[in-house]
């Protein structure tokens, strides 16, 4: 592929740390300060919403910090160029996964009033099922799984961030694959292999946590799509949030001259294509259940159709994949800034709406709005959230700039 530009007439300076305003962090900290204060009176007045609402709430917050870890994991197994300038903002997401395994320990104190199986009003006809589902142990892996996910996350960043430190002290490293001797391909590198072992570990832990977030809210009601859907979401969802945050961080100058308009054309690309993907793996799941119209597994989309729940399936359609595919299909639209932003920010709501379409519907036969405790679990997560990234972003430069083939992906010469 030739490159947009002349790869020998680019210099790459580092821009310093991102431009983020102090009132900004401390206006996170404060939401996540009132949200949490807010966040204990709602399980204490009302326990069984509230904690529905936490689920809600942690899961969306978590798939972020989660889809950021995965992103980068991707980025290095793929050896790809084109995302090294999106990469760090990936990074920064992960530094709300310290965090996410502490609010997964809190998640356990909710179980009774979250799960029928933690309460004891489901038996199962399988002794393997009861034990798997045993309270200390779901508890124990989903808390082993978080920590897990956090060190994963510190490792790729920590090793990123030396990369950077000897890239300023015009140290050279040997991070990069490097040709086989005599032979043909690559030799990959550490955060390579470190990377293809990572997704294979994400793959079986994320599947597994997602059956026991999720799927077993209806304990008796299965399928073997599930775990795909919510990465679907997880996915989408983290393409939108590097997308939104290169923008604003861009335009606040942030990214000084590395990013360009083929960068967003790159991203909004795969940002489209992966709403395709996303209502895929939705219609497909539904498609089988419905074909089949067996009453057990039929009654799990039955009860998030009736009641006004419908609605709510019909705006996923639309946010998820109808609007943002018809958008992104224009090539001008893919480099206009204010339109990303608003793409970006309506998946990024329907993927809030879509975890709260999955959970409420369990105990709520009506659909209903959240109330002032989910509100105020949303706005203590945020806070944490947003601080959390917000600080990484202010201390660090939002460019992998130690990257040797940064030059390149400047340019757009990505083979």
């Amino acid at each position: 592929m030739s490159s947009l530009h002349d790869t020998a007439v680019i210099k790459i300076e580092d821009p310093g740390p991102a431009q983020i305003s102090p009132r900004l962090r401390r206006g996170f900290a404060l939401a996540a300060g009132v949200g949490i204060v807010f966040t204990v009176l709602g399980l204490f007045l009302e326990p069984h919403r509230a904690w529905s609402g936490y689920l809600v709430n942690y899961l969306y917050f978590l798939i972020l910090g989660m889809a950021g870890l995965f992103l980068t994991a991707l980025h290095y197994a793929a050896g790809a160029t084109w995302s090294i300038p999106f990469r760090r903002i990936a990074e920064s997401l992960t530094r709300y996964l310290p965090i996410a395994a502490l609010s997964t320990v809190v998640l356990v104190f909710g179980f009774k009033d979250i799960y029928p199986w933690a309460a004891g009003t489901v038996h199962f006809h399988r002794a393997t099922k009861t034990a798997w589902f045993g309270y200390g142990f779901t508890a124990g892996r989903l808390i082993i799984f978080s920590a897990l996910w956090a060190l994963c996350g510190w490792i790729f960043v920590r090793r990123s961030l030396n990369q950077d430190a000897a890239w300023r002290r015009g140290a050279a490293t040997n991070w990069e694959p490097r040709r086989v001797p005599g032979g043909f391909g690559k030799i990959p590198s550490f955060n390579g292999r470190f990377s293809a072992a990572f997704l294979l570990f994400f793959a079986i832990t994320f599947s597994l946590a997602a059956i026991d977030w999720l799927m077993s809210l209806e304990p008796n009601w299965n399928t073997t799509m599930y775990a795909v859907y919510i990465f679907a979401g997880l996915f989408e969802a983290g393409l939108a949030l590097v997308l939104l945050i290169s923008v604003l961080l861009r335009r606040r100058g942030s990214m000084g001259q590395i990013l360009r308009d083929h960068h967003y054309v790159d991203l909004a690309r795969m940002l489209h294509a992966f709403s395709i993907f996303m209502v895929y793996i939705g219609f497909e799941q539904y498609l089988l259940i419905w074909y089949a119209n067996y009453p057990s597994e039929a009654v799990y989309y039955h009860q998030r159709i009736v009641g006004g729940w419908g609605y709510v399936l019909l705006f996923l359609l639309f946010a998820k994949w109808v609007i943002p595919f018809t958008v992104l299909l224009n090539q001008k639209i893919r480099k206009n800034e204010k339109a990303l932003i608003a793409i970006a920010s309506l998946v990024l709501f329907a993927e809030w709406v879509d975890l709260y379409w999955l959970v409420m519907p369990v105990t709520h036969a009506h659909f209903v709005l959240p109330n002032w405790a989910v509100i105020a679990e949303l706005l203590a997560f945020l806070g944490l959230f947003g601080w959390a990234v917000t600080s990484f972003l202010a201390r660090n430069s939002p460019v992998p700039v130690g990257d040797p083939r940064l030059v390149n992906a400047v340019a757009g010469d990505y083979l």
